[in-house]
Protein backbone atom coordinates (compact mmCIF):
# COMPACT_ATOMS: atom_id res chain seq x y z
CA UNK A 1 0.00 0.00 0.00
CA UNK A 2 2.86 2.41 0.69
CA UNK A 3 4.17 1.74 -2.82
CA UNK A 4 0.84 2.86 -4.30
CA UNK A 5 0.84 6.05 -2.24
CA UNK A 6 4.47 6.76 -3.12
CA UNK A 7 3.70 6.13 -6.82
CA UNK A 8 0.78 8.58 -6.67
CA UNK A 9 3.00 11.20 -5.01
CA UNK A 10 5.71 10.75 -7.69
CA UNK A 11 3.12 11.08 -10.48
CA UNK A 12 1.62 14.14 -8.77
CA UNK A 13 5.03 15.81 -8.40
CA UNK A 14 5.86 15.00 -12.04
CA UNK A 15 2.59 16.52 -13.27
CA UNK A 16 3.17 19.61 -11.13
CA UNK A 17 6.68 20.05 -12.54
CA UNK A 18 5.37 19.67 -16.11
CA UNK A 19 2.65 22.26 -15.46
CA UNK A 20 5.21 24.73 -14.12
CA UNK A 21 7.45 24.10 -17.13
CA UNK A 22 4.52 24.68 -19.53
CA UNK A 23 3.63 27.88 -17.69
CA UNK A 24 7.22 29.13 -17.98
CA UNK A 25 7.21 28.38 -21.73
CA UNK A 26 3.90 30.23 -22.17
CA UNK A 27 5.20 33.23 -20.21
CA UNK A 28 8.31 33.33 -22.42
CA UNK A 29 6.11 33.25 -25.54
CA UNK A 30 3.94 36.09 -24.23
CA UNK A 31 7.03 38.15 -23.36
CA UNK A 32 8.39 37.60 -26.87
CA UNK A 33 5.09 38.58 -28.46
CA UNK A 34 4.92 41.74 -26.33
CA UNK A 35 8.44 42.76 -27.35
CA UNK A 36 7.35 42.50 -31.00
CA UNK A 37 4.37 44.75 -30.29
CA UNK A 38 6.66 47.42 -28.91
CA UNK A 39 8.71 47.32 -32.12
CA UNK A 40 5.59 47.68 -34.26
CA UNK A 41 4.27 50.54 -32.13
CA UNK A 42 7.49 52.53 -32.41
CA UNK A 43 7.43 52.34 -36.22
CA UNK A 44 4.53 54.83 -36.23
CA UNK A 45 5.62 58.45 -36.29
CA UNK A 46 3.30 61.05 -34.77
CA UNK A 47 3.01 64.09 -37.01
CA UNK A 48 3.15 67.52 -35.39
CA UNK A 49 2.18 70.99 -36.54
CA UNK A 50 4.41 72.18 -39.34
CA UNK A 51 4.61 68.82 -41.12
CA UNK A 52 3.03 69.11 -44.59
CA UNK A 53 0.80 66.06 -44.05
CA UNK A 54 -0.39 67.36 -40.68
CA UNK A 55 -1.18 70.76 -42.20
CA UNK A 56 -3.11 69.18 -45.08
CA UNK A 57 -5.03 66.87 -42.74
CA UNK A 58 -5.94 69.63 -40.27
CA UNK A 59 -7.07 71.90 -43.11
CA UNK A 60 -9.46 69.23 -44.40
CA UNK A 61 -10.76 68.36 -40.92
CA UNK A 62 -11.11 71.95 -39.74
CA UNK A 63 -13.11 72.87 -42.84
CA UNK A 64 -15.75 70.31 -41.93
CA UNK A 65 -15.58 70.21 -38.12
CA UNK A 66 -14.22 73.58 -36.97
CA UNK A 67 -16.86 73.97 -34.22
CA UNK A 68 -16.19 70.67 -32.45
CA UNK A 69 -12.51 69.96 -33.19
CA UNK A 70 -10.32 70.69 -30.16
CA UNK A 71 -6.89 69.72 -28.86
CA UNK A 72 -6.27 67.31 -26.00
CA UNK A 73 -5.12 70.28 -23.91
CA UNK A 74 -8.33 72.20 -24.58
CA UNK A 75 -10.37 69.15 -23.56
CA UNK A 76 -8.47 68.98 -20.30
CA UNK A 77 -8.89 72.73 -19.67
CA UNK A 78 -12.65 72.48 -20.29
CA UNK A 79 -12.94 69.42 -18.00
CA UNK A 80 -14.51 67.37 -20.77
CA UNK A 81 -15.17 63.67 -20.29
CA UNK A 82 -13.77 61.14 -22.79
CA UNK A 83 -16.64 59.09 -24.14
CA UNK A 84 -14.90 57.07 -26.83
CA UNK A 85 -11.62 56.71 -28.67
CA UNK A 86 -10.74 54.74 -31.76
CA UNK A 87 -7.85 54.23 -34.15
CA UNK A 88 -7.85 54.43 -37.91
CA UNK A 89 -4.87 53.01 -39.76
CA UNK A 90 -3.34 51.92 -43.05
CA UNK A 91 -5.00 54.56 -45.18
CA UNK A 92 -2.95 55.30 -48.32
CA UNK A 93 -3.43 59.08 -48.27
CA UNK A 94 -4.69 61.97 -46.16
CA UNK A 95 -7.88 62.44 -48.17
CA UNK A 96 -8.96 58.82 -47.63
CA UNK A 97 -8.17 58.99 -43.91
CA UNK A 98 -10.14 62.24 -43.64
CA UNK A 99 -13.15 60.73 -45.39
CA UNK A 100 -13.19 57.59 -43.22
CA UNK A 101 -12.86 59.68 -40.06
CA UNK A 102 -15.56 62.13 -41.19
CA UNK A 103 -18.02 59.29 -41.72
CA UNK A 104 -17.46 58.02 -38.17
CA UNK A 105 -17.64 61.50 -36.60
CA UNK A 106 -20.87 62.24 -38.49
CA UNK A 107 -22.39 58.98 -37.26
CA UNK A 108 -21.23 59.38 -33.63
CA UNK A 109 -22.08 63.10 -33.45
CA UNK A 110 -19.82 63.88 -30.44
CA UNK A 111 -19.92 67.17 -28.56
CA UNK A 112 -16.17 67.58 -29.23
CA UNK A 113 -13.33 65.47 -30.55
CA UNK A 114 -9.55 65.59 -30.91
CA UNK A 115 -7.23 63.89 -33.39
CA UNK A 116 -3.61 62.74 -33.37
CA UNK A 117 -2.18 61.98 -36.80
CA UNK A 118 0.41 59.25 -37.47
CA UNK A 119 2.47 58.22 -40.47
CA UNK A 120 4.22 54.93 -41.16
CA UNK A 121 6.49 53.91 -44.02
CA UNK A 122 5.04 51.00 -45.99
CA UNK A 123 7.88 48.77 -47.21
CA UNK A 124 5.63 46.89 -49.61
CA UNK A 125 4.87 49.85 -51.86
CA UNK A 126 7.64 52.26 -50.84
CA UNK A 127 5.17 54.94 -49.74
CA UNK A 128 3.54 56.11 -46.56
CA UNK A 129 0.31 55.07 -44.92
CA UNK A 130 -1.56 57.22 -42.47
CA UNK A 131 -3.46 56.63 -39.27
CA UNK A 132 -5.15 58.62 -36.55
CA UNK A 133 -6.26 58.33 -32.98
CA UNK A 134 -9.61 60.04 -32.50
CA UNK A 135 -10.92 60.84 -29.03
CA UNK A 136 -14.51 61.93 -28.55
CA UNK A 137 -15.58 64.08 -25.59
CA UNK A 138 -18.74 65.16 -23.87
CA UNK A 139 -19.29 68.27 -21.78
CA UNK A 140 -21.14 66.98 -18.71
CA UNK A 141 -20.65 70.20 -16.73
CA UNK A 142 -22.37 72.58 -19.15
CA UNK A 143 -25.07 70.25 -20.42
Amino acid sequence: MNKIIMGAVVVSVSLSAMAQENEAIEQAQVAEAMSELVVVETSMLMLEEGDQYHTEFMTLITTEFSEILITNEQAKDLSLVKTKHFYLSAEPNIATLTQVMSNIIDADNPTYFSVSLFREYNRNNGGYQFGAKVTEYEDLVNK
